[in-house]
């Protein structure tokens, strides 16, 4: 009613009908939100009033609130079946509402002046200009109220200051248009100079989009309305102003909701892209174990994930601008992996996956597989190099490789000493024979004798190969660790001699593993002499530490355990000497028979022969050394539990 109101006040044709109908654009707005049975019946009792009030005709009254309605039931239905959005965000859906307002805005004009005449409301002489007025009305009416309704329901939220923006442009359009009406009544110009206004419109745009050009339309027209029905003649045709005010609005409503849809994809377009970029920088960010950079085609950084962080210990910002050379490759490795950055940059096509061992922060050294490939943006080549840590798996292949190798020497030992063993029989039985048959003072007794204490030495060489190859024949039963060590500690304290002092720390813990008492002696003495030869001349510490842990997997420095272990209770038997150290290239073969660093006259079977008894009781062997500052070897066994472990 306030719409209809204010466009009556508006209106100066003889029947008092407006060509800027706003009650036209009410309709179609709220038919389209509210739906058709409330839409619809408040736009059909809202026309019947206004025609009852302005011409105090009920029948007219009645019919005219025919076509209103039905050009507002067809306009929402046109909304809904051309699947056009209701706040306009795409070029499609503004020429589709400025399509369907032309074409419905002509039900209504027709019909109603159809009726007008036959109660000779309208002068016969201006059906076809009241029409045409009446049209120019309703079209109006829907761009700028319709368009405000549609565009602004359920899409009225701003921020806080952006009110206040609104507000400042809002008021800049009003005293835009009073100050070109001014300017033409004091006769600078021959018309209203409506271009003043353009800078708040197009400020409104870029501001607010669909939202700022349907407002500002609307305060366009009401200001135009006002200022036209202050110098209103009896004709229409003594007000070129108005005229020009209405293609000024259809214009600018037209062109500057393209330019706002254009703005709309504008802003989806990066939101989408800013979308895109946050989703694979937090994927990048996120990957736990891919560590990945992108690099220019000089190899410089110019992304450098999170994982990569973790990984190589380098923070972003240590990293960007910066190429790989003196932080994580060398030079020889940088040469190539830039001529594989080249290659790839050239072709671009993937490079293939390569193993590259690197150096971290911290200085370890790791292994990594690596691809490289690229990807083009902006017209600029990028590669991105995408990093697995594989330092664990490494390790382990290496320690079952270790494994697989030392089985295989046991296998070989434990066949040679079977049949050494039966060749040394019959030369030990029949060196004795003879040694019985021959007179003690025989001058060949001396040289049997010699035969039969080589043959005992050999003897004791099989038994240690069958020991490493896990072949002896044993009688385990439940055995203190500790009562062993405090047994064999006399022993030990003659066999290291005077530069070698021994410590012992026995834990109060409960140490009992189920093993052949005798094995267990000879891995102590073993370890003990090994420690003894790696801390001559100068002498040193020898400690032995009994401890029970719990072990949920083989620890990082286990040597080559067969399989995964158990989880359970363990006992570990550490020995620490202070003596020279084993050098990193030699940890892998210390536990292979007949490998020695002590020179001529060692057999190099002592930690081969520990190696097998703990692995014969389903223990394991850890080794820790620094060369320079000493050796520790931790052989551990299960728990004795009243059911042993096999």
């Amino acid at each position: 009613m306030l719409t209809a109101w204010l466009s009556m006040e508006l209106a100066f044709l003889p029947d008092r009908s407006s060509t800027v109908w706003l009650p036209a654009g009410v309709a179609l707005g709220l038919t389209y939100w509210w739906g058709y049975p409330i839409g619809l019946l408040g736009t059909g009792l809202g026309a019947g009033f206004i025609v009852w009030q302005a011409w105090g005709l009920a029948d007219l009254a009645l019919l005219s609130a025919v076509p209103v309605m039905l050009q507002a039931g067809v306009g929402a239905w046109l909304i809904r079946a051309l699947n056009i959005h209701p706040h306009l965000p795409y070029r499609r859906d503004v020429v589709s509402f400025l399509s369907l307002c032309a074409a419905t805005a002509v039900i209504s004009p027709l019909l109603n002046t159809s009726l007008r005449r036959a109660y000779n409301i309208t002068p016969s002489d201006l059906w076809s200009i009241a029409v045409l007025h009446r049209w120019m009305g309703d079209f109006l009416g829907h761009l700028v109220l319709g368009g405000l309704l549609l565009t602004w329901w359920n899409n009225w939220r701003m921020r806080r200051r952006d009110y206040a923006k609104f507000l400042i442009l809002t008021l800049l359009g009003m005293a835009s248009v009073s100050l070109g009406f001014h300017i033409h009544r004091i006769g600078w110009v021959p018309g209203p100079s409506l271009t003043i206004v353009l800078p708040a419109f197009v400020a409104m745009t870029f501001a607010f989009q669909q939202r700022g050009v349907s407002w500002m339309s609307l305060v366009i027209v009401l200001m135009l309305s006002a200022e036209v029905a202050r110098w209103r003649a009896e004709s229409f045709i003594q007000l070129p102003e108005f005229l020009v005010g209405w293609f000024f609005t259809l214009f600018n409503f037209s062109v500057f909701m393209v330019v706002a849809s254009l703005l709309t994809q504008q802003r989806e377009y990066a939101q989408r892209l800013n979308h895109a970029y946050q989703q694979l920088r937090a994927i990048m960010d996120n990957a736990p174990s891919l560590a990945m950079q992108i690099l220019d085609e000089q190899g410089r950084v110019q992304s450098w994930n999170r994982a990569s962080e973790r990984i190589y210990g380098y923070s972003e910002s240590e990293m960007l601008g910066k190429t790989l050379e003196g932080f994580l490759l060398t030079a020889d490795q940088h040469r190539e992996f830039m001529e594989m950055l080249q290659q790839v940059a050239q072709t671009h096509e993937p490079a293939p996956i390569r193993e590259w061992r690197v150096r971290t922060a911290d200085g370890k050294e790791r292994y990594i597989l690596s691809s490289l490939f690229p990807i083009h943006f902006d017209h600029h080549t990028r590669l991105v190099c995408a990093d697995i840590d594989i330092t664990e798996r490494k390790l382990l292949e290496q320690r079952l490789f270790h494994a697989e190798k030392m089985e295989s020497i046991g296998q070989l030992a434990g066949g040679i000493a079977h049949d050494f063993n039966n060749l040394l029989t019959a030369i030990l039985g029949f060196a004795e024979l003879a040694q019985m048959r021959l007179p003690p003072d025989h001058s060949a007794q001396a040289d049997l004798q010699r035969i039969v204490e080589a043959s005992e030495r050999a003897a004791n060489l099989v038994r240690q190969l069958l020991g490493f190859a896990r072949k002896q024949l044993t009688q385990p039963q439940p055995t203190d660790l500790n009562r062993v060590v405090r047994d064999l500690v006399p022993l030990l304290e003659r066999t290291l001699g005077e530069t070698v002092r021994l410590e012992t720390h026995l834990t109060d813990a409960d140490c009992t593993i189920y093993i052949d008492p005798t094995q267990l002696e000879q891995v102590i003495m073993n370890l003990a002499m090994n420690a003894r030869d790696a801390m001559l001349p100068k002498g040193g510490v020898l400690t032995l530490t009994t401890l029970r842990k719990t072990f949920t997997q083989a620890p990082p420095n286990a040597v080559a355990p067969e399989e995964q272990i158990p989880p359970g209770d363990y006992v570990c038997l550490e020995v620490r000497d202070t003596g020279a150290g084993i050098p990193p290239d030699l940890r892998e073969r210390i536990f292979e028979p007949f490998f020695s660093t002590k020179g001529v006259g060692n057999t190099g079977l002592g930690l081969a022969t520990v190696y097998g008894i703990v692995r014969q009781n389903s223990g394991f062997v850890t080794l820790d050394s620094e060369v320079g500052v000493g050796t520790t070897f931790c052989v551990v066994f299960p728990a004795w539990t009243r059911t042993p472990r096999t």
